[in-house]
């Protein structure tokens, strides 16, 4: 069972627009061909099947190509952000033992891949053995892909060929049809699996959202018949604070999705009360794959929804109010944790995954989550570990302790701050949060580092001795 022969099989020979990016547009046939003419030059360059790809490269047309004729000859795909700085890259290359890295980045030297083009990629080998990644079944893995915090307890998700299929034909609530527009606006490195896909293989056009976003987005809304915008409520944001888009722009648009962090009932009333078109909320999951989706809801819009067809939730340990952990199961989950290795079926023995957020079900059977189970910070969509960020801070040589967590923000939902203890209270440092930022800066993605530092005296601790983490929307 192969991902890009499946689709391509399903498409067939329909030929409508596959991609639109800037001036470019993309025929599905086009689009079958540029893929096997890459795949013939990834083997050419010595890429192999079970061979471990990383790709690092901006939203684009050839950044679709290169997945997709890496899945045709049964490489596996190792997504890294272009948000990752370069030793959260090394990291997730060297953790995952990576075999070549393709990389449209100014400067990287290796064998090129598109020469010339708008997105020249280049192929650059490792010198690591290929050491294929034994999935239960016979399972062939498609995914390794790492959650936003590439540091820590990111375990790395492996998906295979046949779960990513089950996921995506499970997902009937987005209701994509063949020929639709969808605008697109987020991160491919951490959304491609399921969404980008989906949408190639129901043969809709995918209109790519190049930079400024905020000044691009507003002009393809209007220029092209969008009927379906995936995005998160930072976009939605951008879109009510703008002067030029109206209404009438928005009248052929039939659904509009709010993912990757939680949509408030404010933001979608604001949105609804200027276009007149409800927002929907979804609820996705890389172990799980897009479980609920809240589309017409306007008595009940804080809840991620129902759940789609195929899959069950489960509240576990519920408390008085029926709030407790939300466990799901479905077609299409993961197939095993990368680093340490840890198949499904020892990490959900039961079948049930624990997706570590909180919430409850109420009589209608609508899921509302209430937050997380941890103190991840969910930054316009990309989660940021505290304890990575802490450590940061602490191997400054100024810094003797630090504590960092989310703060509820109107823009971005959360935003990072930290707590700092000075090694010597007694030494004045001038500019002391400039200097930290900076340092900050050279070490961690720039969405990680702390918008406000403050510093007191001690970091408020556990009686076992731990850092007492902040509740949110501190």
């Amino acid at each position: 069972m192969n991902i890009y022969r499946t689709i391509k099989s399903e498409v067939g020979s329909y030929d409508g627009i596959a991609v639109i990016e800037d001036k470019r547009a993309i025929s599905y046939k086009e689009l079958f061909a540029d893929v096997e003419k890459t795949a013939a030059v990834l083997i050419s360059s010595g890429i192999a099947p079970d061979s471990r790809v990383a790709i690092n490269g901006e939203n684009s047309y050839e950044y679709v190509v290169v997945c997709l004729a890496l899945l045709s000859i049964d490489a596996v795909i190792v997504p890294i952000s272009i948000h990752a700085t370069a030793a959260e890259s090394d990291n997730i290359i060297e953790r995952i033992a990576v075999n070549f890295l393709i990389s449209d980045k100014p400067g990287v030297k290796g064998f090129p891949l598109f020469e010339g083009n708008v997105h020249p990629y280049r192929i650059i080998p490792t010198n690591c053995e290929i050491n294929p990644v034994a999935l239960p079944d016979g399972r062939r893995p498609a995914f390794i892909r790492f959650s936003s915090g590439t540091t820590g307890s990111s375990k790395g998700v492996v998906l295979s060929h046949q779960a990513i299929l089950e996921r995506t034909a499970a997902c009937t609530g987005l209701g994509i049809t063949r020929g639709e527009h969808i605008l697109w606006v987020l991160d491919m490195a951490f959304h491609f699996i399921v969404t980008i896909l989906l949408f190639i293989r129901k043969s809709a056009t995918i209109v790519i959202c190049g930079r400024p976003v905020e000044t691009k987005m507003i002009s393809i809304l209007r220029q092209f018949p969008i009927r379906l915008v995936y995005a998160t409520p930072y976009h939605y944001r951008l879109m009510l604070s703008s002067s030029e888009l109206k209404k009438e722009d928005m009248s052929g648009i039939r659904l509009l999705v709010s993912t990757a962090m939680k949509l408030t009932a404010a933001d979608a009333n604001d949105f609804r009360n200027k276009f007149n078109v409800n927002l929907a909320q979804a609820y996705g999951i890389i172990e799980i794959g897009l479980p609920c989706l809240n589309p017409v809801a306007t008595e009940k819009i804080d809840s991620a929804g129902q759940v789609q067809p195929g899959y069950s939730v489960r509240i576990n340990n519920p408390d008085p109010d029926g709030i407790g952990e939300i466990l799901i199961r479905g077609p299409g989950m993961f197939d095993a944790y990368f680093s340490p290795f840890l198949p499904r079926n020892q990490a959900c023995p039961d079948g049930w995954f624990n997706t570590g957020d909180l919430g409850y079900v109420d009589n209608d059977r609508y899921l509302f989550i209430v937050g997380r189970s941890k103190n991840v910070i969910n930054f316009i969509g990309m989660k940021i570990f505290p304890d990575e960020v802490e450590a940061a801070l602490c191997s400054h040589p100024l810094i003797a302790e630090a504590r960092v967590y989310g703060r509820k923000d109107p823009l971005f939902s959360e935003i990072p701050v930290a707590e700092i203890v000075l090694k010597n209270p007694e030494q004045p440092v001038a500019d002391l949060a400039r200097q930290l930022r900076r340092y900050c800066f050279s070490r961690l993605s720039e969405y990680k580092v702390p918008k406000e530092l403050t510093v007191v005296t001690a970091i408020p601790k556990t009686l076992s001795g731990k850092i007492a983490r902040c509740g949110k929307g501190q």
